[in-house]
């Protein structure tokens, strides 16, 4: 299928539209050998074409899925250590395609989203989008109303002063809902108010719950829309 140049250059990632017009127009891009012209149209499974004499490929398609994360497994590619990682868990084919989003502790389960979309993946961790990561926490100590009120408030952790943050009792778990992702930042606000974390889980990112039904270890495909 054909499709306008700039366009081309634009899905592949190598520039905004308006930026690849630029290069177009400066006479950079050619297409089988020939400079291109604004406007020329290619067919990506056919036409070579390349930007200051690099070869650019069509962009790969777009993957998203949701990992359960089970505890004692690391979120990297290998580890110094030998330790489980989660891309032990995927299947070979896609351990080299995708990256995670985010982090979990070696202790710690639950949602994680991985995917080779690099503007998902900005998006989800830059502080200035604030999208919300709910987590479900046990702890040894019963919490009372005022531990529950500082974490809400914000605490003084290693790292700084906590955002606010949304948090509520239930069934003896307690709820909290974050927009940012200091290292350790749950275990260390709950240390701060003086409750032991005994178990941690990631059941939400922005719009893509965790659900119910798939097990720690496993993944499902989703759409990019489900988590946005």
């Amino acid at each position: 299928m054909q499709e306008r140049i700039q366009k081309f250059l634009s899905s592949a990632g190598l520039a905004s539209r308006r930026k690849a017009e630029e290069f177009i127009k400066s006479g950079q891009v050619t297409v089988n050998g020939k400079k291109a012209k604004l406007g020329d149209k290619i067919d990506p499974s056919k036409d070579s074409v390349k930007v200051y004499g690099k070869a650019v490929k069509p962009a790969e398609e777009k993957i998203y899925l949701m990992l359960n994360k089970p505890k004692g497994y690391m979120v990297s590619k290998s580890d110094p250590r030998g330790r489980k990682t989660v891309f032990s868990l995927l299947p070979e084919e896609l351990r080299n395609k995708l990256w995670n989003v985010g982090r979990l502790d070696f202790a710690t389960e639950g949602l994680l989203i991985m995917t080779n979309d690099g503007d998902l993946t900005q998006e989800l961790s830059h502080p200035k989008y604030e999208h919300e990561k709910e987590y479900e926490v046990e702890t040894y100590e019963q919490p009372n109303e005022s531990q529950l009120e500082h974490l809400r408030h914000g605490v003084e952790i290693p790292t700084g002063l906590t955002s606010e943050a949304q948090v509520k009792l239930k069934n003896n778990k307690v709820y909290i809902t974050l927009h940012e992702g200091k290292k350790r930042q749950i275990r260390r606000m709950f240390d701060a108010v003086g409750l032991s974390v005994t178990a941690l889980r990631r059941i939400r990112m922005n719009k893509l719950k965790l659900p119910p039904d798939l097990p720690p270890g496993q993944f499902r495909m989703v759409s990019k829309e489900s988590i946005l």
